[in-house]
């Protein structure tokens, strides 16, 4: 998840969104519009940060500009070594605009093992709804 919304930066440890589970779904293209589908959703869990380092165009979101290049305010970078880039992104394309619904992790399928990457949740790390818990965020 972008930066500001997983609501840490990297060194920071985990943000409100760790450990939080959504259902993204797919409605266009950026950069093919004519593209019409077939559009895939798919549940996900928060486990890392999306920095905004070298990942301005999708995930530079800040507070004073809450936006990034694709007029977004949230990005889930979806990970292609865990399977779920495949099963979201139809072939041929591996970057989609949509929408996305805060939903219980008892939907997702995914497991929690061990951290694939430096600044990762950790394993059953659990919050209230986001973003409704906010004010621990470090962004």
């Amino acid at each position: 998840m972008n930066q500001l919304s997983f609501g840490a930066p990297p060194g920071d440890g985990a943000g409100d969104a760790c450990g939080r589970c959504f259902t993204i779904t797919g409605t266009e293209d950026p950069f093919t519009p004519s593209f019409a589908g077939p559009f895939n959703n798919i549940v996900v869990k928060v486990t890392d940060l999306c920095p905004v380092a070298g990942n301005a165009e999708w995930c530079a979101q800040t507070t004073a500009n809450p936006e990034n290049e694709h007029g977004e305010a949230v990005h889930f970078d979806i990970c292609e070594d865990t399977g779920g880039a495949s099963a979201f992104f139809p072939s041929g394309h591996d970057a989609l605009l949509g929408t996305y619904t805060e939903v219980s992790c008892s939907k997702w399928t995914g497991s929690d093992g061990s951290a694939e990457f430096t600044g990762a949740c950790l394993s059953g790390e659990t919050a209230g709804f986001w973003p409704s818990v906010g004010c621990g965020n470090k962004g």
